[in-house]
């Protein structure tokens, strides 16, 4: 069947066309008006009539209450209530809120008119910049030359100037970045893997503050420049990291902290987004929003925002001698990858048959396989990373997080914030401590409210509401329904400030006994204390298949059943439905683990556990040489399956010891110690084979650090020697320092330091008869001085 897509607004052919070019034609065909549309390319804010009836069959490129982050003055105080609430829920701590110092200090006008007088008082020698508050291309902007001159019109906002930006070719530039939040519920986000570096086309001078051209950016302006013998130029991404390469700087880096702003600030418009397209009555499944975000990179190679523009420009600005034949294959490879991503080129297709659950996931995992070159920042690889910064994620986040995460999910916890309760007649009354209201709450808010405050997790709670419904109702109850509930109401006393989130208290805890299901007795019980690095625990299960199956891989970390045992932390799997559940001291590490993962899941556990205070665990291979000195040997690889084949082709090839798992301990410079963790056959699919016992616990000094590799290498010998920082590049993913957290500064460094005194190789898999003679010889040329220690 064939369907329409409309453009309108503030268009132009030059904005639009790569929209219309990009659609397949043998699905679409271009309406008569505005009437009737099933995909509509809106320049500018369309009135809220064009979102009634939007939905997964019928969508528009814009998101309701996106002003939040494409008015310039409501970005910041969107970044700004956002950093005020994760303030308050770190208390003190500040891993979270140091994030969110990307944004310069904006005085909106007219009510911030005083507080920036007294601004430019205090700071004589800062700079300001004066910017309308809802123009484009750089109209109106100009350095402020006396603050007591700023316009007090609520059409205008005053900005830090950045004194201190990086260069490049002595011009001042800014980033271009395309952003594409493609769902509200759940929240994803996108960053496009190019973009420009967009220069000014006069060299910078922070003492000319007259001249537009050395300050500005934006193409519409330096278009202007006539002395300017290209006046103007964009750098696409590709040629700005190799400059950035050429120049000694680490452009991994820099995307790096980009790739964190940009996902920050679209998070803080989250909460803005939802409630206004709930307000209008906007079904979100049929919204998407591409942005073009600005962002300014200063001479310590920090990005700051500086602006999110609504219908970013697909007019190709530049000359083909500066780079408009690159503009314009980016754009438009833009809109290809867009289109595609948001599924205008897909069948609108339901499938009802799946449940909600199935229906999320497949919805994400299907947007993820057609991202082409889009990057997926929000859930992104590490779906936990932004759960804290959400006021408190819906349902449909949480699942989709949990689904596509690799390790399991605390629930979120939740305390009061600007509210108190008071109880009367069974009935819970609460005081809105800000604006003096009190409100009640009826009998399941009551029981909602009374257990988030106590401790239980949103899912916790609707656990308890279903048992209770399927207790006193005729139907079984809908269990989804009821669970989407309770996330919302807890959502709605978070974004009223009545609850907030509770930053570094587990929330996830084991199944209750009582609400187990009885499982049949069995004579299969294991109760063994486990030690792996510097964690010890006491480990327990009582399936007979499971104990079958790892009962040898967990024996090299076995020792002996000491006094004191009873104050270990406890470590079990325990029967569930369906599958296994992995708790530790009462809390949920995994649940819904089939027998074949949970190997892994338990090898995982151990080994982000290893690592105390100023340790550094590493999930890499390790095995003994050969030879008298018998020196060790680290495989690393951020693949494990590709990391564990290696290591055991070569330890066996060698008739050598091996095992997985390395603790780098504080308390010793270059030593190692083994971990014993089991490695993973990828022969055998969910086969685990066990460490050796010979370097389980033992200490040695590695020899050098291995990284295979499938591809050919042009050395006979099969070995290509790696610098440091290319060797951290395969290592840095496999370490962690105690809690199972990222390396800090010091880690880093320490990890950095470590690798110099090893010998590094990238090893040709496909040739592991040379490479290993090769490394044979290396040991006898120079054979380290190791002494191996027992536990």
């Amino acid at each position: 069947m064939t369907r329409h897509y409309w453009m309108g607004g503030n268009r132009s052919y030059e904005q639009d066309r790569f929209f219309e070019h990009y659609l397949d034609k043998s699905l679409w065909q271009k309406a008569d008006g505005p009437e009737q549309w099933d995909a509509c390319w809106y320049t500018g804010m369309p009135d809220p009539h064009y979102f009634a009836g939007v939905g997964p069959k019928k969508k528009i490129n814009h998101i309701p209450g996106n002003a939040a982050l494409t008015v310039k003055s409501r970005l910041y105080r969107s970044l700004m209530d956002l950093r005020e609430r994760v303030q308050r829920q770190e208390k003190g701590s500040r891993h979270l809120t140091d994030r969110l110092e990307f944004v310069p200090p904006v005085f909106s006008m007219p009510e911030d008119y005083h507080a920036f007088q007294e601004a430019a008082l205090e700071n004589p020698g800062k700079r300001w910049i004066l910017k309308p508050k809802n123009a484009a291309r750089g109209k109106g902007i100009r350095l402020v030359g006396d603050p007591a001159e700023v316009p007090m019109e609520s059409s205008w906002m005053v900005q830090e100037y950045l004194e201190n930006p990086h260069t490049m070719h002595g011009r001042k530039y800014v980033l271009r970045l395309y952003v594409l939040v493609s769902s509200v519920s759940p929240f994803r986000v996108y960053l496009y893997r190019q973009g420009f570096a967009k220069l000014a086309s006069a060299p910078y001078d922070e003492e000319n503050a007259d001249n537009p051209y050395s300050y500005l950016t934006n193409p519409d302006v330096n278009a202007l420049n006539l002395d300017a013998e290209v006046p103007v130029e964009f750098v696409d991404f590709d040629r700005y990291r190799a400059w950035l390469r050429e120049q000694g700087h680490d452009d991994e880096a820099l995307f790096a902290k980009v790739e964190d702003m940009v996902a920050l600030t679209c998070l803080a418009a989250l909460e803005p987004m939802r409630e206004r397209s709930r307000v209008i009555g906007a079904d979100t499944r049929g919204c998407y929003e591409l942005m073009g975000i600005d962002c300014l990179i200063d001479d310590s190679l920090k990005p700051w925002v500086l602006e999110c523009n609504l219908s970013p420009s697909l007019e190709v600005c530049a000359g083909p001698e500066s780079g408009g034949d690159i503009e314009e294959s980016i754009k438009g490879a833009l809109v290809a990858d867009m289109v595609e991503l948001v599924g205008l080129n897909c069948p609108a297709d339901e499938d009802s048959a799946c449940t909600m659950v199935e229906r999320l996931v497949r919805e994400a995992q299907g947007e993820l396989a057609r991202s082409g070159g889009f990057r997926n920042l929000v859930p992104g690889v590490n779906p936990s990373a932004y759960l804290p910064f959400m006021a408190l994620p819906r349902l449909s986040d949480w699942v989709v997080a949990q689904a596509l995460s690799d390790r399991p999910l605390q629930q979120p916890q939740l305390e009061r914030w600007s509210a108190e309760d008071t109880f009367s007649e069974d009935q819970v009354y609460l005081y809105d401590t800000r604006l003096g209201h009190l409100s009640s709450l009826n009998e399941t808010a009551s029981l909602i409210w009374l257990m988030a405050t106590e401790g239980a997790g949103p899912d916790d709670i609707a656990s308890a509401l279903v048992d209770s419904a399927a207790k006193s109702m005729p139907a079984a109850p809908d269990a989804w329904a009821i669970r989407n509930d309770v996330w919302n109401a807890l959502a709605d006393w978070v974004n009223n400030r009545f609850l907030i989130q509770s930053e570094g208290q587990s929330a996830a805890r084991a199944t209750p006994e009582a609400l187990r299901p009885p499982f049949p007795e069995t004579s299969a019980m294991m109760s063994m204390v486990l030690s792996c690095g510097r964690f010890r625990a006491r480990f327990f299960t009582d399936s007979a298949p499971l104990v079958n199956r790892i009962e040898n891989l967990l024996e090299p970390m076995a020792v002996s059943d000491e006094a004191g045992r009873d104050s270990l932390p406890r470590l079990e799997i325990v029967r569930d439905t369906p599958g296994f559940t992995l708790i530790l001291d009462g809390q949920v590490i995994h649940s819904r683990l089939p027998l074949s993962a949970v190997a892994a899941a338990l090898a995982n556990c151990l080994a982000t556990h290893a690592a105390r205070r100023d340790d550094i665990a590493v999930d890499a291979g390790l095995l003994v040489g050969p030879g008298q000195s018998a020196p060790l040997f680290m495989v690393g690889h951020c693949e494990p399956a590709l990391r564990d084949a290696f290591t055991l082709a070569l330890s066996a090839h060698w008739r050598v010891d091996s095992g997985r798992g390395a603790l780098l301990p504080a308390s010793d410079e270059y030593r190692v110690e083994g971990l014993g963790l089991p490695l993973q056959d990828i022969g055998r699919e969910g086969v685990f084979v066990p460490a050796q016992s010979g370097l389980t616990g033992n200490t040695g000094q590695v020899f050098a650090v291995l990284v295979p590799t499938e591809e050919p290498l042009p050395h006979k010998a099969g070995l290509q020697a790696m610098t440091v920082n290319d060797a951290l590049r395969h290592l840095i993913p496999c370490c962690c320092s105690e809690g199972g957290l990222p390396l800090n500064t010091e880690g880093f460094t320490r990890l950095a330091v470590w690798l110099e005194s090893c010998e590094r190789y990238l090893v040709d898999m496909n040739n592991l008869e040379a490479a290993a003679a090769a490394l044979s010889g290396r040991c006898s040329e120079k054979a380290p001085q190791q002494a191996s220690g027992s536990r």
